[in-house]
């Protein structure tokens, strides 16, 4: 675990009964809101759940949704388990967690909009997201709402610099401002971003990887960024054309990868 999302777990409160845990920009809430929920329910049923997996926790006092693989939103019909599994009686406390609040619809939340009002307060409802935009306003105006806080900068160049020496400095800076990239491993990384820069020199991206060409496109847009005070007007054009590629990758129905590749070779 990156030393910033360790540092935020160890001086993070109690959880309230009714939370959305979010992520500042460039951050995942993945893998702190696992960390979390582990803790939680450990302390519910004063059992060690903190090696296990939470797909792999089997207690009545605990349901965790998050969306199937195979689909794009956890739909209504995922949620009328949890609604049951909440309008459950105990005298112990229970948590649903749910990873990725982005995913569910209105209608989604809707539906658990009267179970959450009616909830006691020995029931938990964990929503993790990274995309507080996502959530309706109605969810928001009932929930406690906590931020991960972006780590500064010079705390994750720090980090980088000890952890990998063979990074440029384009990359360096790039990944202190976007430790997002560094979730996986520092030395996928760095393997990731050193095969950047040869792309780049060799003017020739051959990735086929949609979220690897991703990154590579946000990388350019940031070192276009910086090139822009020495030439104004071509960093200028570069750079719109930079991000137009950008919006072709995001769009539902975008260009095929190919001509995605040769658009972004013509901006090396």
């Amino acid at each position: 675990m990156l030393p910033w999302d360790k540092k935020f777990i160890e001086n993070h409160k109690k959880i309230e009964p009714k939370t959305i845990l979010c992520a500042s920009e460039g951050l995942d809430v993945t893998k702190i809101s696992r960390k979390i929920v582990r803790k939680l329910i450990s302390s519910f049923d004063e059992k060690d759940y903190e090696t296990l997996e939470l797909e792999s926790i089997a207690s009545p006092n605990f349901y965790f949704l998050k969306k199937q693989e195979d689909k794009n939103i956890i739909p209504i019909s995922d949620l009328r388990e949890p609604k049951d599994f909440l309008n459950l009686s105990t005298g112990r406390n229970r948590l649903l967690f749910i990873l990725g609040g982005e995913h569910i619809r209105l209608d989604g939340y809707n539906s658990l909009l009267k179970v959450s009002e009616e909830a006691s307060e020995s029931t938990f409802i964990f929503i993790s997201t990274n995309n507080i935009n996502s959530i309706p306003p109605t969810i928001l105006s009932r929930f406690h709402v906590e931020k991960v806080p972006k780590p500064p900068k010079e705390e994750v160049h720090n980090y980088i610099v000890q952890k990998s020496e063979s990074l440029s400095k384009n990359a360096l800076n790039f990944l202190s401002e976007n430790p997002l990239e560094l979730q996986k491993s520092i030395d996928d990384a760095s393997q990731k971003f050193n095969k950047f820069d040869e792309q780049i020199r060799n003017k020739n991206l051959i990735s086929k990887d949609k979220d690897e060409i991703k990154s590579f496109v946000d990388y350019l847009v940031f070192n276009r960024k910086k090139e822009i005070l020495t030439d104004a007007k071509k960093g200028f054009q570069t750079l719109n054309e930079l991000i137009d590629i950008k919006k072709s990758l995001l769009a539902p129905n975008n260009l095929s990868i190919d001509v995605i590749k040769l658009r972004i070779n013509s901006c090396l």
